[in-house]
């Protein structure tokens, strides 16, 4: 896949701009040959095999429209805790930051995959004891690109992919891959020992794929390092864990980082089945360090970015016209460099976050309805717009009603041109 050369921001990369992932890597790829050969010498250096387990927990959705927004952060921040915990106890460490209801971890090569599984078995027995959720998890052997604090990849890819579109809520996957290196089961079925693999059918996934059933419980397993990779200011982490003590922490909270604005969310619109090739991966990375350039661009635009990264940018403005006008101009810049995005607007309460630079994370319903109106809704040539968020722009034509269901929500809205 060739780069856009239209560009001409690559010269004003900085380490801020591109984040923790390496300016010169993505220099000497967007300089260099671009090919298969060229990419796999640059990459060799941050290869590392063993194998990931990614989870995602169910019902998010439902809950941001159901609960206070507190409720459901401290709801989807206990099973990360013992994720994490677990997960470390195995022998495993976190991979990226966990801002929304993802988690990913990362065992070396040398740790046996009975391990892992036994230590995602309690995980799972544990939530479904304590919680009123619960997580589907996937587990993948393999090797990965860690760059800049994240996984990249194929097998990345499956892994991710497995954990939050196929995973039933409380189940446990294991690839055929990873299957393969268990000393006390065999593939196919039938209790062996502690575990129980059966196949899984899946039309869309071409590996094979178990689900695990574990025979036994750890409780042996020690909750220590409870405190996972949130992202969050500290202060707001301790007072999430205390809020219920009384209605002034809840007031607390919200009277520090509760404020009510219009989201924008952008996410660039990636072609039909793109292949997962190593090239392709580092041409990932280089557009996704200029489309947050792009983004950064005009002047006081940090002041309104939330979070940007691979290819996802989040922003907030203080009425629904100023991010309409927002929407419209950033779409026609990154389309002019050969960045089409998918845009789409909400608005709501929100938790924002800031930190010495700006702000640096959100959380909200505002932000779970823009995701979902962006990604899995975009059109392209169009905004997506909530009827909330609608409902207070003036002077808009050219508009198109919707109304679907995704994920148990329904959402209303309309496109715009």
């Amino acid at each position: 896949m060739a780069l856009p050369k239209a560009i001409p921001a690559l010269a004003d990369l900085t380490q801020d701009i591109a984040g923790p992932v390496p300016v010169q890597l993505l220099r000497d790829w967007a300089t260099g040959q671009q090919d298969l050969a060229a990419a796999e010498t640059l990459l060799d250096a941050f290869r590392v095999t063993g194998s990931v387990v990614a989870s995602d927990t169910s019902g998010l959705s439902r809950m941001m429209q159901e609960k206070d927004l507190l409720e459901v952060l401290d709801m989807i921040s206990r099973p990360k805790e013992i994720i994490h915990a677990l997960g470390r106890e195995a022998g495993g460490r976190a991979i990226g930051a966990w801002v929304a209801d993802n988690t990913e971890m990362f065992y070396g090569e040398g740790l046996p995959l009975e391990t892992i599984v036994e230590a995602m078995a309690e995980v799972q027995a544990r939530i479904q004891e304590r919680l009123p959720i619960q997580v589907g998890m996937c587990i993948h052997a393999g090797s990965f690109y860690e760059i800049g604090g994240g996984l990249y990849g194929a097998d990345a890819g499956v892994v991710e992919y497995l954990a939050e579109h196929c995973a039933d809520p409380g189940e446990i996957l294991l690839t055929g891959t990873a299957a393969q290196r268990l000393k006390t089961a065999k593939p196919g079925g039938g209790p062996v020992s502690r575990m129980t693999l059966q196949p899984v059918e899946m039309d869309d996934f071409a590996e094979k794929t178990f689900a695990v059933q574990w025979n036994r419980r750890a409780p042996w397993l020690k909750e220590n390092e409870t405190v996972y990779p949130h992202g969050f200011p500290p202060e707001f982490y301790d007072l999430l864990h205390r809020f219920r003590e009384s209605e002034e922490l809840r007031r607390q909270i919200y009277d520090q980082w509760l404020r009510e604005c219009t989201v924008v969310f952008l996410a660039r619109q990636r072609g039909a089945g793109e292949t997962r090739t190593l090239d392709s991966m580092l041409d990932d990375l280089v557009i996704n360090a200029l489309m947050d350039t792009l983004i950064r661009e005009p002047t006081g635009a940090n002041e309104h970015i939330a979070a940007s990264a691979g290819g996802l940018a989040i922003l907030t403005f203080g009425t629904a016209q100023e991010g309409i006008g927002f929407a419209r101009d950033i779409r026609a810049k990154l389309t002019e460099n050969g960045l089409p995005v998918q845009v789409a607007i909400d608005t709501g309460p929100v938790l924002v976050f800031r930190n010495a630079r700006g702000p640096s994370g959100i959380a909200g319903d505002a932000v779970n309805i823009a995701s979902k109106l962006a990604e899995d809704l975009g059109v392209s040539g169009s905004i997506s717009v909530s009827e909330r968020a609608f409902s207070q722009m003036s002077g808009v034509s050219n508009k198109d009603r919707f109304e679907l269901s995704l994920s148990g929500v329904t959402l209303r809205g309309y496109f715009l041109s």
